[in-house]
């Protein structure tokens, strides 16, 4: 059945859903009822049913007419199914992905925790309604539900220990505001610190991948079955999977000596796509068995985009034991927004293009002379209509940010070489005058980022772009790549031609 065939008989089968629920859930052993796509003999095969869940599966032989779930109910085939079984899963099959770097600027699809051990995602990035304030999400087993408690970026640190005159990081980056965990969601969000929302890079990437993911505006939409999702994490990294449930499903206990089982309402349920390689281990029978799976343990909390870069869900767990491949459970993202408007607690969402103009909070300017510009390298650019430098930024700027935002080669360059955090950093060097800019960060240097920018922008750009590249190269290098502050910037620009004036008394500074 192809996309637009799942799509129309989803549609259709929604539209019955509720009456269907009523209907099965009068049959003695049926405890839920969702839509998703049939399995046999472990496996799911291409058809759309109703996916009927019974407390314990029985061979038809052995069951009483009346406790028979029927083939067929509305014209749409049903599937009868064991309850699953949520729970860590034990190990990764193959190559390890799992990164625990740290990242400053802030992105998503990062390891984040509340203690020195455990870690899941950081999903995504919102505002909080009720004063603007920057929010991340993920899960409420990631992060808890403890206001105040401090949320680090990758693990908490110890500030106590220090070595060399220096003192630990408890890479603290925000506090937990509020979490819930019930049969519908386990999401939970948290305020981050102000010195961590400038230069926000509102992207899903990391270490573990190239892949780089970006959210659409409107940032939500309705999982649907057959769509094929993709979600970056901080332990199996970037993986590709299709929607197989959505709706009620049951999960049964963990403990081996039997426990209660729980219907879990309105969820998302996702297996690894066909050409997924990712794989976690089964160890169930004594023996492992290496199935493919969309996410493993310290997944949680990231977020599932379908194919026009919008959420869906928030993952939270997974079953490797049930089926012939690892099934990823996630709340429906909808869900999850209520259940934080329920808390008091409301939250819009960012946009990847709308979030590069909104995150930074506006900052009030104090300047020696009249300048209509934002920052001191806009001052120095402004200062200097006829310049160079000036001709260069009107010719190219809008091109170079397209390529950066939506070119994925420029985009991965400028993400892996560390792009996003030498912003902030200038952003930094513009409200303190004593800040000195790093020559390196995360063991790469400025000219590292200068020259992979400049090889992957005159394999893309254009032939105007590559011409001034070229011409302009060793300026641009001077200018940037050694220079401690935005002063010397000046400077190394006025020597190189670029500008003829450096606006005096000094470039005004922003507070």
């Amino acid at each position: 059945m192809n996309p637009n065939e799942l799509h129309s008989q989803q549609n259709e089968m929604l539209t019955n859903l509720e009456s269907v629920k009523q209907s099965l859930l009068q049959i003695p052993n049926v405890i839920a009822v969702g839509i998703g796509i049939k399995e046999s003999n472990d496996t799911f095969t291409d058809e759309i049913a109703f996916r009927v869940f019974v407390e314990d599966k029985k061979p038809l032989s052995e069951l009483k007419p009346e406790e028979v779930v029927p083939s067929v109910i509305a014209g749409v085939k049903t599937d009868v199914l064991k309850p699953y079984v949520v729970k860590p899963r034990p190990d990764v099959c193959g190559t390890e992905r799992r990164t625990l770097t740290k990242h400053r600027p802030l992105q998503a699809g990062i390891a984040i925790s509340i203690n020195s051990t455990s870690y899941g995602t950081l999903g995504w990035f919102g505002r909080l309604t009720a004063d603007d304030s920057v929010i991340l999400l993920t899960n409420k087993h990631v992060i808890g539900n403890t206001a105040n408690d401090k949320v680090a970026q990758p693990k908490l640190g110890d500030v106590s220990k220090c070595c060399c005159c220096e003192c630990g990081d408890d890479n603290a980056i925000g506090k937990v505001l509020f979490g819930v965990k019930n049969s519908t969601v386990d999401c939970a969000i948290a305020r981050i610190d102000e010195e961590w929302t400038a230069g926000l890079n509102l992207q899903i990437t990391n270490d573990a991948t190239t892949e780089v993911l970006e959210v659409a505006s409107p940032p939500t939409a309705a999982a649907v079955v057959g769509d094929v999702v993709r979600k970056i994490g901080a332990r199996s990294g970037f993986t590709t999977g299709v929607v197989v449930h959505i709706g009620d499903a049951a999960v049964a206990g963990t403990d081996p000596a039997g426990g209660t089982i729980s219907i879990i309402t309105d969820q998302v349920l996702v297996i690894p796509h066909s050409t997924e390689t990712y794989q976690v281990s089964d160890m169930s029978t004594g023996s492992q068995i290496c199935k493919f799976a969309f996410s493993n343990n310290g997944d949680s909390g990231s977020v599932i985009l379908n194919a026009d870069n919008k959420i869906v869900a928030l993952l939270y767990g997974g079953d490797e034991t049930t089926n012939s491949v690892d099934i990823t459970f996630a709340n429906n993202i909808a869900n999850v927004l209520a259940a934080l408007t329920t808390g008091t607690f409301p939250v819009t969402l960012s946009s990847t293009d709308a979030g590069r103009r909104d995150t930074v909070k506006t900052r009030t300017i104090t300047r020696s002379e009249p300048v209509t510009t934002d920052n001191q390298l806009e001052a120095l650019r402004d200062a200097n209509r006829d310049s160079v430098l000036y001709q260069l930024y009107e010719k190219h700027h809008e091109e170079v940010l397209q390529l950066i935002n939506h070119k994925r080669p420029v985009t991965v360059v400028w993400q892996r070489n560390q792009g996003p955090a030498y912003v902030a950093a200038l952003a930094r060097a513009a409200r303190e005058t004593a800040y000195e800019l790093p020559s390196s960060i995360n063991d790469i240097s400025r000219e590292d980022l200068l020259l992979a920018m400049e090889h992957t922008l005159h394999a893309h750009g254009s032939a105007a772009l590559k011409q001034d590249l070229l011409h302009y190269r060793e300026a641009i290098l001077t200018a940037l790549s050694h220079t401690q502050n935005l002063d010397a910037i000046a400077a190394a620009c006025k020597a190189s031609g670029l500008i003829e004036t450096i606006p005096s008394p000094s470039i005004p500074k922003l507070i």
